[in-house]
Formats: C-alpha cells, structure tokens, sequence
C-alpha cells in the first residue's frame, strides 16, 4: 500500500512540476541533473517520513510505558525501517523519471 501511495503521488508532484523542470532545463540543466533532482527529492522525503515515524514510535513507546503496557523496540528496528522506506520511495520514484526525461521545453512553453 504504502509502495503504491507513494509511487502516485510522486508521479503527480512531478506531473504538475513540468513546467519548473522545463524552465531548469531550458536554463541549461541536464536530463542527469533533473533526474538526480528528483532522486534527491525522494530520499529526502524518505529520511524525513521515516524520523517522524520513529518519533512516533517513541512517543508511542514512552505513553504505553507511563501505563504500565509493555512496548519494545528492537535495536534493528529503526534501520531496517529506514532501509525499507527509502528503498520503497525510491524504486516509487522511478516512474516520475520518465516525464522528466521526455522532457522538452519548447513543447512546455508552446502550451501544449
């Protein structure tokens, strides 16, 4: 679920952005560079979704205690979680790297 959710709505973030890409593009910047942009852009979106769901976690953790519940949180945990989720965001970014390598600015600006 999270793979597809992910994968959508970075390929609608890009879809509406072509307009930004092409201006990057038409002031010189490779299809190499936009892709690594967008790369970039995904794990970053990756690292921070993953530091917010360990805060969570945490929190999560120091509430269940304050009752009496148990929690546990394994020392593998958080980078397994962070391994997966940016694996995840990454392979989900790969089909928004298409548009952006098809890419042409005079059709952009045309209006088409």
């Amino acid at each position: 679920m999270n793979f597809g959710a992910s994968g959508v709505m970075l390929y609608i973030f890009t879809s509406e952005n072509l307009r930004q890409y092409a201006v990057l593009g038409a002031m010189g910047a490779t299809s190499r560079q936009l892709v690594r942009m967008l790369f970039v852009q995904a794990g970053m979106c990756a690292l921070l979704g993953t530091g917010m769901g360990l805060d969570l976690c945490c929190l999560a953790g120091r509430i269940f205690g304050a009752v009496d519940h148990p929690f546990r949180m394994m020392w593998f945990t958080p980078i397994f979680g962070m391994a997966i989720v940016t694996l995840v965001s990454l392979v989900a970014a790969l089909p928004s790297g298409r548009p952006v390598l098809k890419l042409s600015p005079a059709v952009v600006f045309a209006g088409r």
